[in-house]
């Protein structure tokens, strides 16, 4: 996939449903960066800390809770992307937001696709992130790679996506979001 297919199918996305979220949950949001490179666009994903309380060593997208400094949940996700992985504001040009999801550990996390520009010196804060790679986006748009199984969670059927990238495994709201954007930007 071309940048300029992307952005194109990105603009035709339909506009925000309110997703009735809980009224308690904690607001936080994630950046998907995208990155031209000669291959092709990839997507940046890590992977958390093993020494994290909460979810440690998962793949995950730079990101995390709301500040009180924070402007706006994009602001959030440009200083996540800063603090975990060095990457600068100013290289990051907002393509899409896409709806907000409640997750298992009672966030409402908003997800937004950045186009990452010009040269990036990554730089992981270990305190929080122990790797950092990327992955073709048009792999993980394919939605024959996401495999989908219910488990039962407090009594209640719940989807839980998984996407095998070579040895790794993305699955929760990682996975769940990348499923998202699939669906929503399909050929």
């Amino acid at each position: 996939m071309q940048l300029d297919e992307l952005k194109t199918r990105l603009n035709l996305l339909p506009p925000l449903a309110d997703p009735h979220l809980p009224d308690n949950a904690y607001p936080a949001a994630v950046m998907m960066p995208v990155l031209p490179t000669a291959q092709g666009l990839t997507l940046i994903l890590t992977r958390r800390s093993r020494h994290l309380r909460h979810h440690p060593g998962q793949v995950c997208f730079p990101g995390g809770r709301v500040d009180s400094t924070d402007m706006s949940l994009w602001e959030a996700a440009l200083r996540e992307s800063f603090e975990e992985i060095g990457l600068l504001p100013e290289q990051c040009q907002l393509l899409a937001q896409l709806q907000a999801q409640h997750t298992i550990s009672d966030f409402a996390l908003t997800p937004f696709v950045g186009l990452v520009q010009g040269e990036v010196n990554f730089k992981l804060n270990p305190g929080e992130v122990d790797e950092l790679f990327q992955v073709p986006l048009e792999y993980l748009l394919e939605v024959r790679h996401h495999h989908l199984f219910t488990v039962n969670r407090k009594g209640l059927p719940q989807q839980v996506v998984f996407i095998r990238w070579h040895n790794t495994w993305i699955w929760g709201i990682t996975a769940a979001i990348i499923h998202q954007l699939a669906r929503q930007i399909a050929r």
